[in-house]
């Protein structure tokens, strides 16, 4: 084991959004603080998920909770605008029976419009429907007209890590904790696994904030203290263009609701929520669960098959522990847990919450810490808001397309300027890598300096890369080839990170291969293994690039 003399105030234990957004509370707040995560930042639960900041519509039997989530869209307006998009939403109707029981919601998500800066919601009529979405199935009686906000998680939850590691923080992706050392009972360290290394490291903590989502029992379980989470599955579908103009919800076959969200070049369509024993890490979206959306959306959009699936992904909620309830009825609020060892654990909350769990559990932190500092995350603009940004007139300054730019902006805001100065001394940098995004080789190459991604599946979530249409056909190389000049990757290191990257790919193409999809997918695995002659004879594939050694 590898000993370290570091002691932290606080340890955060996962990288996805709750946990970047304690790591960020808390080094703001001036404690020493570590996070460890045993992948990549987001590269788990929040990765899978639509990216709404929803307004709580759903959770209108629980008002705090409306209102909380309604509040927290306001602050991460005012934090993070350059990544939120605004999406329309129609919710059409075919039968006038459902007025009665689903129009109730209209007066919860109205009392808090105006705060969130939308519309209070309309009903339409079926000719406004049809105009403003003509996919729609010819039947509709009527629709309702709302907006909700869309934030990148893969980019919030990099930010937050980002504006933690700059107040102070220290940032340890692969690093996997496997247990804590403790004294008479009281967590004093932890030990992890760092898997770039190769070695066990321990340090030393005053509190751990167990944010691992799914894996926070297994966490916990290294304590001795017990946690219990009700897992929910939820199965994404990714489509192959943005099939619809807004985002459309409409009840799905057995009357849950289920929605088509124009997402970044993309659609999503999701999602199922079935109750899971499986292992977190193994799960994959079902034939059934594929058909149950496909056969659920077609009954309102019947073209919808014209499309092509490219991908799909599942993701595990950690709900509280309510059970001998249904699904949908679980709250979708949090809990704070002292396990009274050194450990707080989170169960439950989403996407929208994070910023607030966080602050709550920083508040417990610093109270037994005896730090009387304020929370300031939903004040301090997180890094690239600090102002507008003029696309236009930064692709007259430095010559690269509008397209390619505006897609740069809603990842990085002001700090694309810091990108385009890098064409200065190198213009053969602004040579576009992946053209389904866009992005352009000077991004990847300020990604791989500045953001610590270690592999491709790291650049895939720093910047989409691989994640449209061709899913990394034609990138994939490319982006490759600029990884391992940065990071002085050698032979074998290079083509097992290809593999990976196409074998993690593959994982979400595989539960989806019909149609047109066989053929685009014959077409890369001929690319890759005829033309490329990459197959798993030339290298080690049971060996990471970080696992030489092991």
């Amino acid at each position: 084991m590898c000993m370290s003399d570091s002691e932290f105030d606080v340890v955060v234990i996962g990288g996805g959004s709750t946990g970047t957004a304690v790591a960020r509370d808390c080094a703001m707040r001036g404690f020493r603080t570590l996070l460890l995560e045993r992948d990549d930042i987001a590269s788990a639960t929040v990765g899978t998920c639509a990216g709404m900041i929803s307004s709580g519509l759903k959770y209108r039997s629980e008002p705090d909770i409306m209102k909380m989530c309604s509040t927290e869209v306001v602050h991460l307006n005012r934090i993070a605008r350059h990544i939120i998009m605004k999406n329309p939403i129609l919710t059409p109707f075919r039968d006038l029976s459902d007025v009665g029981s689903d129009m109730e919601y209209v007066e919860s998500y109205s009392e808090h419009a105006e705060e969130r800066d939308v519309p209070e919601m309309m009903f339409l009529t079926p000719e406004a429907t049809i105009a403003i979405e003509p996919l729609l199935h010819p039947d509709v009686v009527f629709s309702v007209y709302y907006e909700e906000f869309f934030i990148d998680p893969f980019r919030l939850c990099l930010l937050q890590a980002l504006d933690a590691k700059r107040h102070g923080a220290e940032i340890k992706t692969y690093c996997e904790v496997i247990g804590f050392e403790t004294v008479n009972d009281v967590i004093q360290g932890v030990v992890f696994y760092n898997r770039i290394t190769g070695t066990t490291e321990k340090i030393g903590a005053k509190i751990v904030v167990n944010a691992a989502g799914p894996w926070a029992p297994k966490i916990a379980g290294f304590s001795g203290a017990e946690l219990e989470l009700r897992l929910n599955k939820g199965a994404h579908i990714i489509l192959d263009r943005r099939v619809v103009n807004v985002g459309i919800s409409v009840k799905a076959l057995d009357g849950r609701y289920i929605y088509l969200f124009p997402h970044e070049n993309t659609t999503l369509l999701g999602t199922t929520a079935l109750d899971t024993w499986e292992d977190p890490d193994s799960l994959v979206a079902s034939f059934d669960e594929i058909e149950y959306l496909m056969r659920s959306i077609e009954t309102y959009i019947p073209s919808i098959r014209d499309a092509r699936i490219i991908r799909t992904m599942a993701g595990v909620r950690p709900l509280v522990a309510d059970w001998k309830v249904p699904e949908g009825k679980v709250t979708r609020g949090y809990q704070v847990i002292d396990h009274e060892n050194g450990l707080i654990s989170f169960t439950g909350g989403k996407l929208v919450m994070c910023r607030h769990m966080a602050e709550a559990v920083t508040d417990i932190v610093s109270k037994k810490l005896g730090n009387d500092s304020a929370c300031t995350t939903h004040e301090k603009p997180l890094p690239g808001n600090e102002a507008d940004v003029d696309v236009e007139a930064l692709s007259a300054e430095y010559g690269v397309s509008m397209h390619a730019l505006e897609r740069m902006r809603a990842r990085r805001g002001t700090e694309m300027t810091k990108i385009l100065e890098l064409t200065k001394d190198h213009p053969e940098w602004k040579t576009t890598i992946c053209t389904c995004e866009p992005i352009i080789e000077a991004e990847i190459r300020y990604a791989i300096r500045e953001e610590f991604p270690q592999t491709l599946n790291d650049l895939r979530r720093r910047l989409r890369l691989g994640t449209g249409p061709c899913q990394g056909t034609f990138c994939t190389y490319k982006a490759a080839s600029i990884l391992s000049e940065e990071l002085d990757l050698q032979g074998d290191d290079f083509l097992v990170d290809i593999l990976d990257f196409r074998a993690e790919r593959w994982k979400g193409i595989r539960p989806s291969m019909r149609g047109e999809q066989l053929a685009q997918e014959e077409l890369a695995q001929g690319m890759y293994s005829c033309v490329g002659n990459l197959d798993q004879s030339d290298v080690d594939y049971d060996l990471k690039p970080w696992e030489e050694g092991v």
